[in-house]
This record gives structure tokens, sequence and C-alpha cells, in this order.
């Protein structure tokens, strides 16, 4: 009996500090009260769409049986009568041309490397930060998408290894890798001129476009509002074709429009004389663009939106059918989770925020609601309302004003 007793207080106690050390790290570890941080957030209210670049274009007639070199980058100005191109012969002609002006690049920097080695250039930590931001910036370019400055950037880096090349006193061969690509160079130089090159007019005045895709007689300015809804997006949906065969086109004016096809609802946020701002998928800059005109009829439930731009680059030229991102608006403020929104005795909406171990309320007015959080107006200064930085409850129990949490 008495070895019944001792096994039972055994497992009593036993179970007692089983309950005692579980609690113990209950307290230590469970923290029932949830908290976040009020931060500044941006929310584009916006739509993806799919549209069609429309201008007025001129096809220039040219044909070709080798190879093109442009006197102009894409949107440049031309008048009439006055050389866009040079048609060669040769099909490899214009690859050797572009092969030459990298010959020609690599020998600046390597003369402009070899020209400081009597110079001082700095200290060898001074290139190193240089390179070093060279290296930065190329991963900054790829992270944007704007890999139109990745030649640029290439000349930098090699410029700057160059000079700590130079510098820190290594043997190098500037001369002789210098003679050699002056060597590649005047040989391609004799074989792009013995290419007997016919030159381009341009048919009429207006911004050159290197790139021909059929669409040109399609759709245009002019013929868009007289086509149905129907049409118009059978055009949108319609195959690009390069032409490989034409020269290029000229478009009659730098203004141009974006048309896209929306359902009635979407409709409603295009307001005609609205401005609104487009990130088109591949090109790196925002573009504003005026609500046009909207257009509908029986022949699809959908509207045909029409947005006019007036700027006019190398990258927007070469684009025909794209999809984007069109922006209406961005609402900014303070961001806290859904579940922390709360009503004080007085109904008015807010949050309980933790100051110096106390709890207060902070009133928010909500402007935009998104997937399981709100966008509160930041009223900078106000006492009673939200701040920047705010330390906010998400979860807990029996939360009140003045409440002290250790």
């Amino acid at each position: 009996m008495k070895n019944k007793m001792m096994k039972l207080l055994a497992i009593i106690m036993s179970l007692f500090l089983i309950v005692y050390a579980g609690y113990q790290a209950w307290t230590v570890f469970y923290n029932p009260y949830n908290t976040e941080i009020a931060v500044s957030y941006s929310v584009n209210e916006s739509i993806h769409v799919e549209g069609i670049a429309v201008r007025t274009e001129t096809v220039i007639e040219d044909q070709f049986d080798g190879s093109v070199s442009y006197i102009h980058e894409d949107a440049a100005k031309v008048n009439r009568n006055k050389p866009v191109a040079y048609a060669h012969s040769s099909s490899d002609t214009v690859s050797k041309m572009n092969r030459a002006a990298e010959l020609e690049k690599e020998i600046s920097l390597l003369e402009e490397a070899a020209a400081g080695i009597s110079q001082l250039y700095g200290s060898s930590e001074f290139i190193n930060d240089q390179i070093g931001n060279s290296v930065l910036t190329y991963f900054y370019t790829v992270s944007d998408g704007n890999y139109s400055d990745f030649s640029e950037i290439k000349d930098s880096l090699l410029l700057s290894i160059n000079k700590k090349t130079a510098i820190t006193g290594e043997p190098n061969s500037f001369d002789e890798r210098i003679a050699v690509l002056k060597a590649e160079y005047d040989e391609l130089q004799n074989e792009i001129n013995s290419d007997q090159a016919k030159t381009v007019l341009s048919p009429k005045s207006g911004y050159f476009i290197s790139s021909v895709d059929g669409f040109e007689g399609i759709i245009n300015k002019e013929n868009l509002f007289v086509k149905t809804v129907s049409e118009i997006e059978d055009i949108i949906n319609q195959e690009v074709v390069a032409s490989e065969e034409k020269v290029g086109k000229i478009a009659d004016n730098y203004k141009w429009y974006y048309v896209i096809s929306v359902s009635e609802k979407d409709a409603e946020n295009f307001k005609t004389g609205r401005k609104v701002d487009v990130n088109f998928d591949g090109i790196s800059n925002t573009v504003t663009f005026e609500i046009y005109e909207k257009i509908t009829d029986e022949t699809s439930d959908n509207t045909i939106i029409v947005l006019l731009c007036k700027t006019f680059t190398e990258e927007l030229a070469s684009i025909r059918q794209i999809s984007a991102d069109i922006v209406f608006s961005t609402v900014s403020g303070l961001r806290v989770s859904a579940e922390a929104v709360r009503f004080n005795e007085n109904q008015e909406m807010g949050v309980f925020i933790l100051d110096r171990n106390e709890v207060k309320f902070r009133k928010i007015e909500v402007i935009h609601t998104g997937s399981n959080y709100v966008l509160a107006k930041w009223n900078q200064g106000t006492k009673e309302a939200l701040q920047l930085f705010d330390e906010v409850f998400v979860g807990g129990n029996d939360l009140y004003v003045g409440k002290v949490i250790d």
C-alpha cells in the first residue's frame, strides 16, 4: 500500500512539474498581443490591357537584296527627299559596319588608358571604387530592365579596368592590342568602302521608323474612326509580321494613338480628356496619355478607347501590338492589416497602438481597401490620428485605452 502511494505521489509530482514547466515556457514565449509597424505604402489604381499603336505611316518603297544602314535613329525628324538610309549590295556590310564601330570605341578606350600611364589617375582604391560603381550600375540596370544603357556601362567598366591595369604597373599589351584592333578596323573599312551603297531618300517629311509590319495600310489615324468596334478588335488581335524587304517608313506626326478594347464596366473609368499614365511592358519609362475618344456600336459589347500621346521616342516608335498597365491614380497612405481596425466608444474607426508600454487609440480614415489590408490617410502631426511608424495592435483581446503592457 505504501509503495502504491509513493508511486501515485511520484506521478502527481511529475505531472505538476510538466504543467509548471509548460506554463513557464508559455509565459516566456507566448505573446498574446501581435503588433506591426504602420508604414508608408502606395497603390496604383490600374487595369492591364492589350492594345495597338496607331499612326499614319508611309512605307518607303525602296527594295533591297543586301543590307541597310540607317542614318537616323527611330523617331528622328526627317525632311522630304533627304537621305534616311543606305542600301548595300552585300548582306554582311552592315554587320561589318557594326563591328568597325565597336573596334573604334575599344581602340579609343585603350588609347585613353594607355595615355594615362604617365599621368596620375589617382589611388588604386579610387579606381577600385569606380569598378565597383560600374558593377553596381550594371546590376541596377538589369533589375530595371533598362537595356539601352548596357553599352555605356560596359565602356565605363572597361575603361576603369584598363586604368587599374595602368596604375598597378602590371605588364600590359595596350600598344600591341591597339595595333591588332586597328589592323582589323582598317581591313573592315576597306571592305565597307568597296560596297557601293544606294542612297535611300525619304518620300515625305515626318518621323522615321525603321520597322515595317504590314499594319501601315490596314489602320491609321484617319480610318480608325470609321471602323466598327469588332473590326478594331480583330486588328488588335491580328498577328504582326515584320517585313525585312522594306527600308522603313515615315510617320506623319509625333502624335499617335494607343487603342485598346475594354469591357463596358471598365470603360466607365475612361473619361474623355482625362490624363492617365501608361506603363508599357518592356518600356522603361512611364508615358502620359490623354483619353481622346470612346467608340461603341452594336458589333461588340466592349468599348474601344483611343488614347492620345504627344511623346515620341525611339522605344515608342518601335511598338505596334503591346500590353500595358493603365494607371488612373496612385493612392498613398499608411498601411495596416485589416484585422487591426477597431471602433471606439464613439464609433470612430481607428486602431490601438502601443506607446511606451501603454495602449492608446488612434483614429484612421481609410482611403483604400486592399487584400487583407487598408490604407489610412496620413494626417501628419495630428496627435489623435495614426502616424508613420506607430506600433499597431493586430491581435489581442481585452485592449483598452490606458492598459499597461509590460
